[in-house]
């Protein structure tokens, strides 16, 4: 049966750095069993395209094509990381552009500090990051290949620096309206204390959810996702009424 247009929620997610991982692959899941509209973005891939004003506008459009495609009448932006500054980035010119109600989830998404910082990689050795995603149970035997270490450990560095921009960014973007953070205790890179300040950058509507796990969100996570979800729709569908 066809849904009547505008009833569907679009989620839109951005990765953490790196690649999707875990919490992209639980998420889109869930689309699917919510019977929600889905569409993977990507971050931005240089510093170039971010100031450009490039990325912004073409990943404004992609999501305009999936609203189209589904008939969505509310757009929820969530990204892991990285991927959630890249959610905060857009989510004035999405709700702008589109004219829908637009919310935000970010999970384990660091706020900027007063200078605009944030933990980052961007300088961080190959022995270093090895470290990091040893924490979040990266494959042991890759992280040994002194070759394929390389490889991920520099487009973590060059992704890391685009966050880095980012973080600038929004630092300097003034307050959000409304944000939901999803944050877990056991990530060691970005632990609760580094998502928790971002109560001071929200003007409005604020929920932060702390839970356990690592910095991705596996299936013994889906049952908080889920609810973390169903409070970002909620919150969406009161602004329509």
């Amino acid at each position: 049966m066809t849904k009547p247009a505008g009833t569907t929620d679009l989620i839109a997610s951005f990765p953490a750095a790196g690649s999707g991982g875990t919490t992209l692959e639980q998420l889109e899941k869930l689309a699917a069993r919510r019977g929600m509209a889905y569409v993977a973005m990507s971050n931005p891939a240089s510093t170039d395209s971010l100031e450009s004003g490039e990325w912004q506008a073409e990943s404004i459009e992609e999501i305009r094509r999936a609203v189209d495609q589904a008939s969505a009448g509310r757009v929820i932006l969530v990204g892991h990381c990285m991927g959630g500054l890249s959610a905060v980035r857009l989510s004035e010119g999405v709700a702008s552009g589109l004219a829908l109600p637009v919310r935000v989830l970010g999970i384990n998404t660091p706020c900027p500090d007063s200078t605009g910082r944030i933990p980052t990689m961007s300088q961080f050795s190959d022995a270093e990051v090895a470290e990091v995603l040893a924490h979040d149970g990266f494959p042991q035997d890759l992280l040994d290949d002194e070759d394929m270490l390389a490889e991920i450990a520099d487009g973590l560095r060059k992704d890391a620096t685009v966050a880095d921009r980012l973080a600038e960014w929004v630092n300097s973007a003034g307050d959000l309206e409304t944000l939901h953070v999803l944050s877990t205790r056991g990530d060691v890179f970005i632990p609760p204390e580094q998502c928790a300040p971002w109560r001071h950058r929200v003007s409005g509507e604020f929920q932060l959810t702390i839970t356990k796990g690592g910095h991705s969100l596996d299936e013994a996570l889906i049952g908080v996702l889920e609810r973390a979800i169903d409070s970002v729709r909620a919150s969406a569908r009161a602004e329509v009424a």
